[in-house]
């Protein structure tokens, strides 16, 4: 048997490939190993239960929707592009104060209202039969803000106390209509309006 030098090369380029190869796949079993065990951890490991005489923030940021507008596909396109358009889905809050009048664990909510934009007159009533609910349970509804708007300080009016900041204010400008008469614009056109 004669040695080739071109056979130890190779044994030895052989010997560093299957060095190589085993420490691949060690560390992709260990990343591997890791990625699962945390999955596994994650699903199972359950939430932090809440502390006695715990207090619910409410924090409605964004518009009161019944329901969100587009799609799936089209909210992640948009929160891509950064145009996010915030909203608050009425049946989340109604469900999350239901929970909390029932909830032993929960001692009072507090609303946090400068950031809501707006909600149509019957999901603000809806929602503050719900904050009624919880005042009716027993625990204080106490409803905080920077200032309040007239559909933020009609949430506000069911809460046990509201607080304003004192450089704050309350805009209610309650219900109008403002009737366009367009008499001067009419003449001048020569537009002859009849009444019947």
């Amino acid at each position: 048997m004669a040695f080739h030098p071109l056979s130890a090369l190779r044994r030895g380029i052989g010997a560093l490939w299957r060095t190589l190869d085993a420490t691949r796949r060690v560390v992709l079993n260990l990343i591997f190993l890791a990625i699962l065990i945390f999955l596994i951890a994650g699903f199972f490991g359950g939430a932090k239960p809440i502390l006695p005489k715990t207090a619910l923030v409410l924090d409605l940021k964004g518009e009161l929707v019944e329901q969100g507008a587009g799609s799936v596909r089209d909210t992640v396109v948009a929160n891509l592009r950064g145009d996010t358009r915030r909203m608050v889905q009425l049946r989340d809050v109604l469900n999350v104060l239901d929970a909390a009048a029932k909830d032993p664990a929960i001692s009072s909510v507090v609303l946090l209202l400068d950031e809501m934009d707006g909600a149509g007159l019957t999901m603000l009533h809806d929602v503050g039969a719900a904050i009624d609910k919880v005042k009716a349970a027993g625990k204080p509804v106490i409803a905080w803000g920077n200032s309040y708007d007239q559909k933020q300080y009609l949430l506000a009016t069911h809460a046990s106390e509201v607080y304003l900041h004192p450089m704050g204010m309350v805009s209610i400008k309650g219900f109008g209509r403002y009737r366009n008469y367009y008499r001067d614009a009419l003449d001048k056109v020569g537009v002859t309006v009849n009444l019947m």
